[in-house]
């Protein structure tokens, strides 16, 4: 891919600013940034954009949507009309309306599009899924995922109350929050159609928010594979994990140990560590990825129309 393609984000707070330092490192130089807080634009020597009408819009030939989930269906509609290839951080929205109408001016304009899901770039999660491909474990019964952390500890030096997180309007909730565990739970089930689900929230804490703060939701898929994600926003210390249950073993994932188990009756194998892993190699190889795929013009792995199965279940919560 040529390093001189023009992109814009929109959106600079920290995931917006992670993304221009890593395309910077990366050797892409033509990068300006929107955002309505003028304050998160001077931290750096990017190139603002002061509004997004269409003149503005046409000069870029990529998108990165990184504003607030509500917002992100609005503002990917615009760059789509104005022929922008999309990088749409997660979740795709907070409900599913005109997603259709975003899908049929992709599919018109022949636009590259992507829903970002940097978990499955995590190197121990890979292998995960490449152990799986293999039938390594034989039949699976079940795919259970955790993830918790205190809401007030996500952003340092950011007043929690003040976070989209707190308000349903804004996307917020530990669901929609979470959503990268239902999006491993579908992928590594290679997205089966599912049977029966249900969630079960609620808000427990006293945190000062309108949305739930915990929640467990149980999937039955089409080939009799159990899931569940268990997230919430309460937990004092920092917990993501994965487990599957096969009839070979369990094979297990911690986030803070970075160590795939292979555990059985008899013995506990290690298959796979990393160590020191340097998070934001996840979100250098997910762009990597996708500049790999404009290149070709090729489906990215989750589109548009991918991440709709996932995000179905969590705006509508049967």
């Amino acid at each position: 891919m040529r390093k001189d393609i023009n992109i814009i984000i929109i959106g600079f707070g920290s995931i917006g600013q992670r993304h221009y330092r890593n395309l910077a490192q990366l050797g892409y130089k033509n990068i300006a940034a929107f955002d309505v807080d003028k304050k998160k634009l001077s931290i750096s020597n990017i190139k603002r954009v002061n509004n997004l009408n269409p003149e503005v819009l046409e000069k870029f030939d990529l998108a990165f949507i990184c504003n607030p989930n509500n917002l992100h269906i609005k503002t990917a509609i615009q760059c789509a009309r104005a022929g922008c290839h999309l990088f749409i951080e997660k979740p795709l929205s907070h409900n599913l309306r005109k997603i259709e109408k975003l899908e049929r001016i992709v599919k018109k304009k022949k636009l590259v599009n992507m829903v970002a899901c940097n978990m499955r770039f995590h190197l121990c999660l890979k292998f995960i899924k490449n152990y799986l491909d293999k039938n390594k474990l034989g039949k699976i019964y079940g795919i259970y995922h955790e993830f918790g952390y205190y809401l007030p500890y996500w952003r340092s030096g950011m007043d929690y109350r003040k976070n989209y997180a707190v308000k349903r309007s804004t996307g917020g909730g530990i669901i929609l929050d979470d959503i990268h565990e239902f999006d491993l739970l579908f992928w590594l089930n290679d997205f089966t159609r599912v049977k029966e689900s249900k969630f079960i929230f609620n808000k427990a804490s006293n945190l000062e928010l309108s949305t739930e703060d915990n929640c467990i939701a149980i999937f039955k898929f089409n080939n009799n594979i159990l899931g569940y994600v268990k997230c919430d926003y309460l937990q004092q210390a920092y917990s993501r994990s994965c487990k599957i249950v096969g009839e070979k073993g369990n094979l297990e994932w911690d986030f803070n140990e970075n160590i795939v188990w292979l555990k059985t009756k008899d013995k506990n194998k290690k298959l796979f560590k990393i160590k020191k892993y340097d998070l934001n190699n996840m979100y250098i190889a997910e762009v990597k990825y996708f500049f790999n795929i404009l290149d070709k013009k090729e489906e990215s792995f989750n589109n548009i129309r991918t991440a709709v199965e996932v995000l179905k279940y969590c705006v509508n919560r049967k």
